[in-house]
Parts: structure tokens; C-alpha cells; sequence
């Protein structure tokens, strides 16, 4: 042991906890109430208790006392751990967050994706409450005794946000020289590129993918700047790779989509925006609207029903599968998910309206007649059904006109 490990005080967690609360985030209860017993028995007494992802946010961030840990169960219902944690690091307010994820197993493209979120940690079940604290004590103590090159990279990170840029570089290159690696190489190549130096900037983020070829981050960042440069053909290599290294990234799917998508490959923009939705189900409606704008309906009609899979009681989906079927011509079928979402609201009068629309396509004028008609019962208000029972009572009168 150094002199220095030797002078280092012990960490206390239960001091170090006096001042706020360890979350403990799992769906099943049992779990928890176990958690709970084992961080007791470690002298954390101070524990906050959430059911799933979604409450464990909005404990952290409406809660009275400050959050000084995450424990996070990988897997949950209605949010994933792994989601919650990367809503956590997302939030300047809380995004400094201790995170230790619990998970039954892990693969090398789990610790690949907790990295790349953010977390600082993961735990794999069953464990017992020795485990538990030895996990949590390392967490602590990396963050309050970092190495002397992760100081030195902090100061650089400091002086390039104050856009002191030649003084953060020569810091990093103190770094290089003393312990040179793919993450001190993606620092340097930030800098190059926040100087607008994207060539520079591309050659060290190059020289980083060498260094080490599963340093996620260098393949990320290798990507950013060929789409700067408008090299899309690289940029998709470089994301290929990134997704590779760590496939859950469901943003990444979406960006290797739109770049298929330019290139008229409608096939393989499909295949990673399934990708997306594997990886994270909210996507899909995100999707299907923006293949609804691309004027891609037939896609889109995929995503929304992947999104009524979980969501069968979303009248705002259905609607929008409606429209996402007419403007495929298939007036028919859209009328059938405007029936569903009718069975949900009775009363919605954009249904009736849509419905009607379908109807026209159809060109069945009697039946869009009678819809519009109750679209003004239930909105008087709304013009455009008046107009549209006008046109319609002309053209019933002058059917070939």
C-alpha cells in the first residue's frame, strides 16, 4: 500500500449517507425489501424506495433531500433501469448521480451500452451485502479520489469549456505523454474539432480507433465529424462499427436509418429502425411520425402498430394509423382502426371527421355524409365539416358531375 492509500481515510457510508438518501429502484418488492435489509446491514439506513424506472426520475428530482446514489434494476416494466439512467445523465440537474446497475446477467454489449449511458457500475445477482458494499465503496471512492490522469483530464475538460483551447490541449498532452490511451486521444480530437479543425480532428479520432477498436466513443465521435464533413458513406461505417460495440443504443439505429433513408434504401432504414424499437419500444411513435412527414406511409403504418401493440387504448394512434392507411389508398382498412378508436372515445369528433374522409376516398357518399353530420352535432363550431357536407350534398345531387 502507498503512503498515500495509507493516509486516506476510510469512507464511512454511513456518514457519507447523513446527507441524503440511496435509492433503491426495482419492480419486484421482494427485491427491494431485500436491497433494503442489505444496505442496513452495511450502516445506510437513510433508503428511498421506487417500483419502476419512470418514479425512480421523479423521486430523484422532486424529492426533499438530495439523491446520493442510484441503485437501478436493469430491467423493469414500465422503464428499464438502463433507460432511467440515461434520463439521469441527461438532466443537468441530476445527471451527477452515482449509478450501480443490478442485472441477473450481462454481455459485453450491456457493459458496452451502461458505459456509454454513463453508469458507473454494474452489480449481478444474487450477491450478498458484503458485495453490495464494496460495489457502492468504489463507486464513492473513484469519485472522491479519482486518479491523478482523470484530474488532469477534468482540468483540460474545464479550460476547454472556458475556451481556453491551446491551454486544455497542452494538459492533454501532459496526459498522453504520461499515460496515453484511446480516451486521451478523443479528448484531444474534441478539441480539434471544437476549433473547427475537423481533418485534425478526424486523424486523432482515427488514431484512437487504432489504439483501442472497441473504445466506443471513438467510433462515435469519428462519426460526428464525417457528417460534419458531409461524408455520410464513413459516417455509416463509423456508426456501423459504434453499434456493433454497444447495439442497444437506440438513437444510433435511428441515425443509421436516416442515412439509408438518403440514400434511397428504404430496406435497410427499415431493418435499423426495428433495431431502434427492439431496443427501446417509445420510439416507435417518434418514428412513424417522422416517416409519416418523409411521405413513407407504408413504413410508418409498421411503426404505429408496433406502438398500439403496448398502447391499444391510444386514440391518438389509431388516428394517426388511419392517415398513415389513406395515404396508402387502403381507405378500407383505416376505417377499421377509426372503428376501434371510436370504441375508446365515442365522443371524439376528429374520428368522425377522419372516418368521413376515408369514407369519400371510398367514395361510399352517403356514409361520409351521415359522419359528417355527426361531427356537427358534436362540434357545431367546426367549419370545415360544414363545408365538406356542402360538397358532399352537391355532388350527391350531380353524381356525375
Amino acid at each position: 500500500m502507498s503512503s498515500t492509500d495509507q493516509g486516506k481515510k476510510p469512507l464511512s457510508l454511513a456518514d457519507y449517507f447523513k446527507g441524503g438518501y440511496i435509492l433503491v429502484a426495482d419492480d419486484m418488492s421482494n427485491m427491494r425489501k431485500t436491497l433494503k435489509n442489505m444496505l442496513r446491514q452495511v450502516g445506510i439506513m437513510n433508503v428511498v424506495e421506487a417500483e419502476d424506472g419512470d418514479t425512480a426520475i421523479k423521486v430523484i428530482k422532486t424529492h426533499e433531500e438530495k439523491c446520493l446514489f442510484a441503485l437501478l434494476d436493469w430491467n423493469m416494466p414500465r422503464l428499464p433501469g438502463i433507460h432511467a439512467a440515461r434520463e439521469i445523465r441527461s438532466d443537468a440537474k441530476i445527471h451527477d448521480t452515482p449509478i450501480l446497475m443490478v442485472t441477473a446477467e450481462i454481455d459485453k454489449g450491456q457493459v458496452a451500452q451502461a458505459g456509454e449511458i454513463g453508469v458507473n457500475g454494474y452489480i449481478i445477482k444474487p450477491f450478498v451485502a458484503k458485495t453490495l458494499e464494496e460495489k457502492i465503496e468504489a463507486i464513492l471512492d473513484a469519485r472522491e479520489n479519482p486518479p491523478e490522469y482523470v484530474k488532469l483530464l477534468k482540468a483540460g475538460e474545464a479550460l476547454a469549456k472556458m475556451g481556453q483551447y491551446e491551454k486544455a490541449l497542452a494538459v492533454f498532452n501532459e496526459v498522453m505523454n504520461k499515460q496515453g490511451s484511446a480516451r486521451v486521444l478523443v479528448h484531444i480530437g474534441d478539441l480539434h474539432e471544437l476549433m473547427g479543425e475537423y481533418d485534425k480532428a478526424q486523424a486523432v479520432y482515427q488514431e484512437a480507433v487504432v489504439s483501442n477498436p472497441q473504445y466506443l466513443k471513438a467510433h462515435v465521435k469519428s462519426a460526428e465529424v464525417y457528417m460534419k464533413q458531409g461524408d455520410e458513406a464513413a459516417a455509416l461505417s463509423s456508426l456501423q462499427k459504434a453499434s456493433e460495440i454497444s447495439p442497444a443504443n437506440a438513437e444510433r439505429h435511428v441515425e443509421i436509418a436516416k442515412i439509408h433513408m438518403k440514400k434511397g434504401d428504404d430496406v435497410a432504414a427499415r431493418a435499423a429502425l426495428e433495431n431502434a424499437v427492439r431496443y427501446d419500444p417509445r420510439k416507435a411513435t417518434e418514428i412513424a411520425e417522422e416517416l409519416l412527414t418523409q411521405g413513407k406511409p407504408q413504413m410508418a403504418e409498421g411503426f404505429f402498430r408496433k406502438t398500439l401493440e403496448k398502447h391499444a387504448d391510444s386514440v391518438h394512434i389509431y388516428n394517426r394509423l388511419g392517415i398513415a392507411l389513406r395515404r396508402q389508398g387502403k381507405w378500407q382498412e383505416a376505417i377499421t382502426e377509426y372503428e376501434k378508436a371510436i370504441k375508446v372515445d365515442p365522443h371524439d369528433e376528429g374520428l368522425y371527421f377522419n372516418m368521413a374522409k376515408a369514407y369519400v376516398e371510398g367514395n361510399k357518399l352517403e356514409e361520409a355524409f351521415k359522419l359528417f353530420t355527426k361531427v356537427t352535432h358534436l362540434n357545431p363550431r367546426l367549419q370545415e365539416a360544414k363545408k365538406e357536407l356542402e360538397t358532399l350534398a352537391r355532388r350527391m345531387q350531380n353524381p356525375k358531375g
